[in-house]
């Protein structure tokens, strides 16, 4: 992950704009709100590998 994403100079408020936009889809479309969670639980640990500065 880290590799792939290590020229793309993603802040986290890239990152964090990119989750409440998840957010707002998932919301739209109906998902559950636990469902939801599970989903950015995966995505979390992803954070550091993602985000370069």
């Amino acid at each position: 992950m880290a590799s792939v994403h290590a020229d793309h100079g993603i802040t986290t408020a890239e990152f964090n704009a990119l989750v409440e936009n998840l957010q707002d889809a998932m919301d739209a479309e109906g998902v559950p709100f636990g469902m939801q969670n599970r989903l950015l639980a995966r995505l979390a640990p992803m954070h550091g590998d993602v985000v370069t500065r």
